[in-house]
């Protein structure tokens, strides 16, 4: 196979004892067909003069051999140091030290070194997104340990007190794809610091590679992002908070007796019209709820979707009737067409969006 280092003759053999590095050279023969790897050397704006520079190609590819072993540190870069197989597989004369990397890093402008590597992010990706797809958006707060750039203390319920970053991320549904991610200081996890980037990343993208619709949590159910998103042309999907008068909803609702809908598996939903304070409009929300289990797991178990959450306040006694389950209701607002997504849709959709959500082990 043809490489960025010349033709290799590769053999597979099950049982030989290899490493995890071993399959790199298939690796570099994709990045040699596609081309992909001369486009990243090509738009690096690292620039070496000189007859004893390193070399745009060497440090990069130091580089990415280090990330692609499953390092995170400069220090991890002297496990590669000795590896003289890999190297000219990416067209490397030979792998640099950890202290040449922390320069040349140092040397490429920030702002210019995170459009260079947004583009070539959206590179790989935008072929893909030609067909209807969905961009969920979340932010996770990672704990840090040292002396890190941006490390603040804010919002974290498990590590309170700890310096933190906040990780807003946009991810195209079912693929685990990562479109992009705003690194902010641990003061700036709320929604609306990561929407510059979204902004952003929509407006690279010509309009036939937009989403189908942007959903989100109830941290980014508000008129700020609601409002956008209606400027802009861009259905939206999002949960809401329980707050005083999403709460009179729901007592409403109840009062009066409305009839639920079946959604499928074991749940509930019931679509209703809203207006908070903050908002400029009245829009859709729909109401999704458990359906009661019907049979215990096991002998004096508990059933599959009992819970031991008291009833929302005001629900109007929803706690002495004989569905206690109905206070664990779900509120989304939407401003997707009730014709092409009605009220049971919505429910699935809203629950699939559990395979995009960041952690900070990912």
């Amino acid at each position: 196979m043809d490489t960025p280092g010349g033709r290799y003759y590769a053999e597979l053999d099950l049982d030989a004892p290899v490493t995890r590095e071993g399959q790199l050279i298939f690796f570099a023969q994709f990045l040699h067909t596609g081309g992909r790897w001369a486009r990243l050397l090509e738009g690096c704006p690292l620039r070496y003069h000189g007859n004893r520079a390193s070399g745009v190609t060497n440090v990069v590819g130091t580089a990415a051999l280090s990330i692609l072993c499953g390092h995170w540190r400069y220090a991890h870069i002297n496990a590669v140091r000795g590896d003289t197989l890999n190297p000219p597989l990416l067209g490397m004369t030979h792998v640099v030290s950890e202290d040449v990397v922390r320069r040349a890093m140092k040397r490429i402008d920030e702002r210019t070194g995170l459009e260079w590597l947004a583009g070539e992010l959206r590179a790989c990706v935008e072929p893909v997104l030609s067909q209807p797809w969905i961009l969920d958006i979340d932010v996770t707060v990672k704990p840090l340990y040292g002396h890190q750039q941006g490390a603040q203390i804010g919002y974290h319920p498990q590590k309170p007190g700890r310096p933190s970053h906040a990780y807003h991320s946009y991810f195209m549904a079912h693929t685990r794809l990562c479109l992009g991610v705003e690194v902010q200081g641990g003061k700036e996890h709320a929604a609306r610091h990561g929407l510059p980037g979204l902004w952003s990343l929509l407006d690279a993208l010509p309009r036939t590679h937009w989403p189908a619709f942007v959903r989100a949590d109830c941290g980014y159910g508000n008129e700020v992002l609601l409002g956008e998103c209606e400027a802009r042309g861009l259905p939206c999907f999002f949960k809401l908070r329980h707050t005083a008068k999403v709460k009179t909803l729901l007592a409403q609702m109840q009062r009066a007796g409305a009839l639920w809908t079946d959604a499928g598996a074991g749940w509930e939903v019931l679509e209703a019209r809203l207006r908070l304070s903050g908002w400029s409009r009245e829009r859709r929300v729909v109401l999704v709820r458990e359906t009661p289990a019907i049979a215990p797991v096991g002998e004096a178990a508990r059933r599959r979707r009992d819970t031991f959450q008291p009833a929302l306040p005001g629900s109007g006694g929803w706690e002495n009737s004989p569905a206690p389950w109905a206070g664990r209701i779900a509120v989304l607002v939407t401003t997707l067409d009730e014709s092409a997504y009605p009220a049971v849709a919505l429910a699935r959709l809203y629950r699939e969006r559990a395979d995009a959500e960041p952690s900070g082990a990912r």
